[in-house]
């Protein structure tokens, strides 16, 4: 009998026991800290490497009444070569938000060029065209998402042009070089793969409207080029602020 009561007391006291222990509070596993969020505003310094692309096209004039010449080019110029260059610019992001809004600056060395024939007289006529460097002054809107962000872009773009004209397939009897003032339109992706390291990709197009000159040995006549520039850019810049 005393073993019997003996052994009731301790499965009464391991089921109270039990019952303690349930009641206690579980302790919950260690919280994972949250990815930081990447920050766009700042200024950043960088150096970009691209292939252009476009085209001239020659509209030859009567200088006298303004009407097509009948030796004006049937072909445009398809204009293409290599570009390098950099940028310096500044990003703001709107506390709280994902809207990005920039100004930036870049300018390159270029050497984007073609040719076409004037298709006339039987000695080959034809023009050359070379877009020796180019610049912009453009606003930037975007949208990040973290360390990725997607944005357009605009503003004035510069060109240095040189346009010559061969007669009889010697040398240029005529040789006209500019600085054109025009409007360039893009949208490109960067991307913040370390906190002050930004890889680039952009596309943008750039029209500088259109020149005109009069031949040297062809007084009468006034060509009329009109010029239009795609580019393709991958870039790396430093945001030191």
């Amino acid at each position: 009998m005393q073993r019997f009561i003996a052994a009731l007391l301790s499965a009464t006291a391991i089921g109270v026991a039990s019952a303690s222990a349930a009641d206690l509070p579980v302790k919950a596993p260690p919280l994972m800290p949250a990815p930081p969020v990447y920050n766009w505003t700042g200024c950043y310094l960088g150096g970009q490497a691209g292939y252009g692309w476009g085209k001239d096209s020659d509209h030859e004039t009567v200088t006298a009444t303004g009407l097509t010449s009948a030796f004006s080019p049937r072909n445009n110029a398809s204009l293409s070569g290599a570009k390098l260059g950099g940028y310096l610019g500044c990003n703001w992001q709107v506390p709280g938000s994902a809207f990005v809004f920039g100004v930036e600056g870049d300018g390159e060395w270029a050497n984007v060029k073609g040719s076409a024939n004037y298709h006339t007289l039987p000695p080959p006529d034809y023009y050359n065209t070379t877009i020796r460097w180019d610049a912009s002054l453009r606003g930037r809107v975007g949208y990040a998402f973290n360390n990725v962000l997607l944005y357009a872009t605009g503003g004035v773009s510069f060109a240095n042009i040189n346009e010559q004209d061969v007669v009889g397939g010697g040398a240029p009897s005529t040789s006209n070089s500019s600085t054109r003032t025009g409007w360039t339109l893009g949208a490109g992706l960067d991307f913040a793969f370390a906190p002050n390291w930004i890889a680039r990709v952009e596309y943008r197009y750039a029209d500088y409207g259109t020149y005109s000159y009069t031949p040297i040995v062809f007084p009468g006549f006034t060509e009329n080029h009109k010029i239009t520039d795609n580019t393709i850019r991958f870039g790396l810049a430093y945001k030191f602020f």
